[in-house]
C-alpha cells in the first residue's frame, strides 16, 4: 500500500498524482482518498504477448525509417521517435536496449526487402541472364529505395555488437548473389573461381550504383549504359 500525502495545494496533490500514474512500475489502482491523502496499490504489469511485442517493434521501426527518411540519420533517435508515435519515450525501452537495436532491427527489415527483390527474378533464366537480371533488381531495389540501400550499405552506425536478425538477412541477400554465380560456372557459361567472382559482381554493382546515386556518373556514359557494359565485361562467355 502507497499513500501521497496531503499537500497545502489541491492543484500540487494533482501534479503529484500524474506523476505517480504516468511513471509508476505497474499498474496503479486507487483505493480510496481521504482529505487529499491518496491510498493506492501498484499492481504488477501485464504480460506482454509476442503479438503485442512484434506489433510494437515494427510501428516503431517503420516509424523511424520514416522519420530518417524525411530528416536524416541524426535525428532517428529513441526521444524522437517516441514524440513522433506519440508514446513516452521510457516507453520504448521496453521492446528495444537502445538506438543501435532499433537500427538493427529496421536494417534486417530492409536486408529481407532486397533479399525478396532478388529471389523474385525467376530461376529459370539461363546462368548468364539470371545473373545479369540479378543485377538489374539489385539496381532497381538501390534506386527506388535510395534511404533503404545507404541505411544498408553507406551509413556507418558503429554498432558496438552483432545482431543475429540482421546478420540472417544480409546472409539471405548474399546467397542468392552466390549461388548464382556458383550455377553460372557450373554449367561453363561464365569462368573463374565462383566465391572471388560473387565477390567481384557485388562490388562492382554496389560501386556503380553508389556512384550513381551520389549524381558522380559525369563522365560522359550514365548507368544504363554502364551497367551492361561492366557484366559483359566481367561475365565473359566460355
Amino acid at each position: 500500500m502507497g499513500i501521497i500525502r496531503p499537500s497545502s495545494s489541491p492543484l500540487a496533490m494533482c501534479a503529484r498524482c500524474a506523476i505517480l500514474f504516468k511513471f509508476g512500475s505497474g499498474f496503479i489502482r486507487l483505493i480510496y482518498i481521504v482529505k487529499y491523502t491518496v491510498y493506492y496499490k501498484l499492481m504488477p504489469r501485464k504480460p506482454l504477448s509476442q503479438v503485442d511485442i512484434d506489433s510494437f517493434r515494427d510501428s516503431y521501426c517503420e516509424t523511424a525509417y520514416e522519420l530518417y527518411q524525411r530528416e536524416d540519420y541524426d535525428a532517428v533517435t529513441m526521444r524522437g521517435i517516441a514524440k513522433v508515435m506519440g508514446c513516452s519515450p521510457m516507453m520504448a525501452y521496453r521492446y528495444f536496449e537502445n538506438k543501435d537495436d532499433v537500427l538493427a532491427a529496421l536494417r534486417a527489415k530492409l536486408f529481407d526487402r532486397l533479399a525478396q527483390a532478388l529471389e523474385d527474378v525467376p530461376a529459370t533464366l539461363s546462368p548468364l541472364k539470371y545473373l545479369q537480371a540479378l543485377a538489374g533488381a539489385y539496381a532497381n531495389f538501390a534506386h527506388e529505395e535510395p534511404h533503404a540501400y545507404r541505411l544498408l550499405y553507406v551509413i556507418h552506425s558503429h554498432q558496438a555488437q552483432t545482431y543475429p536478425e540482421t546478420e540472417r538477412a544480409q546472409k539471405r541477400t548474399r546467397k542468392t548473389l552466390f549461388e548464382a554465380t556458383r550455377r553460372g560456372v557450373e554449367s561453363g557459361e561464365i569462368q573463374g573461381d565462383p566465391a572471388l567472382l560473387a565477390h567481384t559482381f557485388w562490388a562492382c554493382i554496389h560501386g556503380l550504383v553508389s556512384l550513381n546515386l551520389a549524381s558522380q556518373l559525369t563522365q560522359g556514359l550514365g548507368f544504363d549504359e554502364l551497367l551492361p557494359a561492366m557484366m559483359d565485361s566481367l561475365f565473359k562467355s566460355a
